[in-house]
């Protein structure tokens, strides 16, 4: 039995609810059922075969993406010599893909629930971390969840492992929802998520870290107020803790994320 191929047995077997009603015909659409069923799995314990299993898998999938070190991201200074940012020579622009960085830690722009998305397939940044990383990711979250009621608060941040991710640590942060208007104290929030995850990289020796769009999708943050935001954030935290950071990478999803950084640059 291939390897997704057990993975997909042991988790049918493991919630005899689910129906598949299209028995997948290639590898593209085993890995869809295989992310599905992850993706709504609950966090309960797992054998150790499974995760060694998924360890064979996700490894394998990580290894063939074209992986980006952070090393080679140029800084603003090189990039974009003209610009309003007073630590060009450690922050940095780069638009990709968040589960395929070489980097001492990525950020998750998580839910207040605190464990990864539970929508098959979704194609938000908190499910493709959780996918990648593997079931272990929503186990050691839910350790961590556990004791605060299931309720991260808004603007907080908590650290994990990467397991199968190219990075070593993921940062957990929720970003404000929008739902009328942006308040003040939804600016300072978002402006916490990025200030509390660089201090939690800090005290955990992280010297490099790359941070996506946080609020700006489905929680409808304006992405130009975002991203003044979360300059300012950045730039004001590297003022006065300069040599606790190799770089910081603001890790755009499209080229309208890159077009709106540029214009705040």
């Amino acid at each position: 039995m291939d390897t997704i191929d057990y993975l997909i047995d042991y988790l049918l077997k493991e919630n005899p609810k689910i129906r598949v009603t299209h028995n997948p015909e290639n590898d593209e659409e085993k890995f869809r059922l295989y992310r599905s069923l992850c993706n709504i799995r609950q966090p309960n314990p797992i054998n150790e075969k499974y995760l060694e299993k998924e360890d064979e898998l996700l490894s394998k999938i990580t290894e063939n993406k074209n992986l980006t070190d952070y090393r080679n991201i140029q800084v603003l200074e090189d990039m974009i010599p003209e610009n309003n940012v007073n630590n060009d020579d450690i922050i940095a622009i780069w638009k990709g893909d968040i589960t395929s960085i070489k980097v001492g830690a990525i950020v998750n722009a998580a839910n207040s629930q605190g464990l990864g998305c539970f929508s098959p397939c979704h194609n938000c940044i908190d499910n493709q971390i959780h996918t990648y990383a593997g079931v272990s990711l929503r186990l050691e979250c839910n350790k961590i969840m556990k004791e605060m009621d299931y309720n991260l608060p808004t603007g907080e941040a908590f650290i994990t492992k990467a397991y199968n991710l190219p990075a070593d640590y993921v940062i957990h942060t929720v970003g404000p929802i929008i739902r009328d208007k942006v308040y003040d104290e939804q600016i300072q929030q978002l402006s916490d998520c990025y200030t509390n995850s660089l201090r939690l990289a800090q005290e955990n020796n992280i010297r490099s870290i790359s941070i996506p769009c946080i609020s700006t999708g489905v929680f409808r943050f304006p992405a130009d107020l975002a991203s003044q935001v979360a300059l300012k954030a950045v730039d004001d935290y590297l003022d006065t803790n300069n040599d606790a950071f190799d770089k910081v990478i603001f890790n755009l999803y499209n080229d309208k994320d890159v077009n709106v950084y540029e214009r705040t640059i």
